[in-house]
């Protein structure tokens, strides 16, 4: 099982029913001012309903996938936009006959357009035709012709199994390499264990504050009697001082990944090329220092870097994939939720990737 058929809340199934009833009526989802409206008449918010129902593969696309899905800008659902269903919609209405006959249409759809791929053995230097038409599919489905209208619209929105041209109604797999299920179970278990991010690792604890301001200068202090000169660009006093801080709210957490970060950027590490002096470090240490042991570099390097990934996100947002990767590297839940937690991690990687560069750099030196 996973979250995706988890048993739905009574506001989450009233609203499924709402855009299924009408599709059943009308062969058309229901735009999500019509779907507010009766949500709202039942005392539900609908945004607020949408957004509840458990979600994966946001890193993929930025609404997720999800049993029931809008049209809209982000998370904002578009008045005029559908409130659509997907398979993990569809799993849900297993009690309903024509549910069923549309999720073993398009079970056997995703099989067909995985079978499909094997054109490509034909030859190495020809890139064959491997969309499958949809009319096509469903001669070989009995009953499943009449349904073919109310398939293309959920194929339409099911990117996680199917890449759907809905002019010419055909199709390849979407973000899954295969697709060859019998099963809604087997299909749903199968897109959360392709879209589902690693479960992130034990998030580090951090007891002593002080801990990742004693590194960063343990670094400079070894950093100067190999090279002769500062790494560590000290920032002023109250800006470095929340290194040490606990937080409580966002605001907070978002500074201190700011500070962090441009300490880590303005390190005095010669060139220009990339802007920032810790991703010019690796470089720069790798060819002063023939003893290195580079991969305990570039791990250090790599994992303070994704720092940096985070609070431009959190500065600057806009989804982007490598996000989840960055906050699975240090340790975080995505979204962070807990921002005292999510601090203190980042705090417990950051303090260690620090004192594993200090550790190479001693270890490395003439």
């Amino acid at each position: 099982m996973t979250a995706l058929t988890d048993p739905l809340t009574e506001e989450q199934r009233l609203l499924l029913d709402i855009a299924w009833t009408t599709f059943v009526e009308y062969e058309r989802f229901p735009n999500f001012f019509h779907v507010a409206y009766r949500m709202r008449k039942h005392g539900h918010d609908a945004a607020k309903v949408l957004h509840s129902f458990p979600v994966i593969g946001h890193d993929q696309v930025s609404n997720g996938y999800r049993a029931v899905g809008w049209w809209g800008h982000g998370s904002t659902p578009q008045s005029d936009g559908p409130v659509y269903l997907t398979m993990a919609g569809l799993y849900h209405l297993q009690h309903d006959q024509m549910a069923r006959d549309l999720a073993r249409g398009l079970l056997a759809y995703m099989q067909q357009m995985t079978w499909e791929q094997d054109k490509i053995l034909d030859s190495p230097f020809d890139l064959p035709n491997i969309a499958v038409n949809l009319g096509d599919a469903l001669k070989e489905i009995d009953g499943a012709g009449p349904l073919m209208e109310r398939m293309a619209q959920i194929a339409d929105r099911e990117w996680p199994g199917i890449r759907f041209n809905k002019t010419t109604l055909t199709g390849q797999l979407g973000a899954l390499p295969t697709a060859d299920c019998d099963t809604l179970d087997l299909y749903l278990a199968y897109v959360a264990a392709h879209l589902s991010p690693p479960a992130p690792p034990e998030a580090l604890s951090f007891t002593e504050p002080r801990a990742l301001l004693r590194a960063l200068n343990f670094l400079d202090v070894t950093y100067e009697l190999v090279f002769g000169e500062a790494l560590v660009v000290p920032p002023p006093m109250d800006r470095s001082s929340l290194l040490a801080l606990d937080i409580d709210d966002e605001a907070a957490y978002n500074s201190g990944l700011v500070v962090l970060t441009d300490i880590l950027r303005d390190f005095k590490v010669p060139g220009r090329n990339p802007g920032s002096g810790l991703l010019r470090l690796e470089e720069h240490l790798a060819d002063k220092l023939p003893a290195l042991d580079r991969d305990a570099v570039h791990q250090a390097v790599q994992l303070l870097d994704q720092i940096r990934v985070i609070r431009n996100s959190a500065v600057h947002p806009k989804p982007r994939p490598e996000l989840a990767v960055a906050h699975h590297a240090l340790g975080l839940r995505f979204p962070v939720r807990d921002f005292t937690a999510a601090w203190d991690s980042v705090r417990a990687h950051a303090e260690r990737a620090v004192s594993n560069l200090q550790e190479a750099i001693q270890s490395a030196r003439p």
